[in-house]
């Protein structure tokens, strides 16, 4: 598939993680990955994470004084990293890590939303790979979502960018729920942060496909992880629950019924 069809994927994330060998251990008993590696010349060879479509994430090791936890940080797929960095300042945004090669892989940024939200923009060597990572197969990142104030000012941002089309805010758990499609395939979605819960920063937060919440969260809590939120409904749709690996980054358990 060519590049210009999948402008807006998600292609890949990033593990951030103070301790790789204790969090490859973890993600690879909960989700049975496959771990391998990948050699970059002139770098160290990367972990590569491995479900049932394909490579889709790598950890990256914390420096001791980053000033935030563990955390998954995705990858956006833009024709041209360095052009979309030129326009993300005029549209609220910053880049906080110019483009950068990584050799025979692509070229990156990391840039913020106007909300504060990170993640990567990323352009690849290979033009005519598979770059959507969205997928329903267990271990799998299946819906990302985004929870903000509010989420209005954001929706141009990442259309204008991205092309991402919005569907209407609809009423869920005391807030708005905004879904977004990304070339015609659901991708996730974006919350208003309800009374209830406070503030926080904005952070992408990735939903893996397990066929049972509550195996998969009984097993992440014996293999050192914390059940942050227990098994909860989204009625006519599925069951999730919030988890906390042994390193501190959180992810959610996502069941489908429907």
């Amino acid at each position: 598939m060519a590049l210009k069809d999948q402008i807006g994927s998600f292609c890949w994330w990033s593990l951030m993680t103070t301790d790789v060998e204790k969090a490859n251990d973890f993600y690879q008993k909960l989700f049975d990955w496959t771990l391998g590696e990948l050699e970059i010349p002139g770098e160290d060879n990367t972990t590569i994470y491995t479900a049932s479509k394909g490579g889709f994430g790598n950890p990256v090791p914390l420096e001791k004084d980053f000033p935030a936890p563990s955390h998954w940080i995705p990858f956006i797929t833009v024709e041209n990293v360095d052009q979309t960095c030129e326009q993300v300042e005029g549209k609220g945004g910053k880049v906080c890590v110019p483009a950068v090669d990584i050799p025979t892989v692509g070229r990156t940024a990391v840039i913020t939303d106007p909300a504060g939200a990170a993640f990567h923009l990323f352009t690849p060597e290979d033009k005519e790979s598979d770059l959507y990572m969205i997928s329903n197969g267990p271990g799998e990142v299946c819906w990302m979502e985004l929870m903000v104030d509010d989420p209005t000012p954001l929706l141009p941002f990442y259309a204008d960018l991205f092309g991402w089309k919005f569907s209407d805010p609809m009423p869920m758990n005391g807030g708005e729920y905004t879904s977004f499609d990304v070339n015609g395939e659901s991708a996730g979605g974006f919350l208003k942060r309800p009374p209830n819960v406070p503030a926080m920063p904005p952070v992408w937060m990735n939903y893996f496909a397990v066929d049972s919440v509550d195996a998969g969260a009984e097993k992440a809590a014996g293999l050192g992880g914390k059940i942050v939120m227990p098994k909860t409904e989204i009625p006519e749709t599925g069951y999730f629950s919030l988890i906390e690996d042994p390193t501190g980054a959180m992810s959610y358990l996502f069941e489908m019924t429907s």
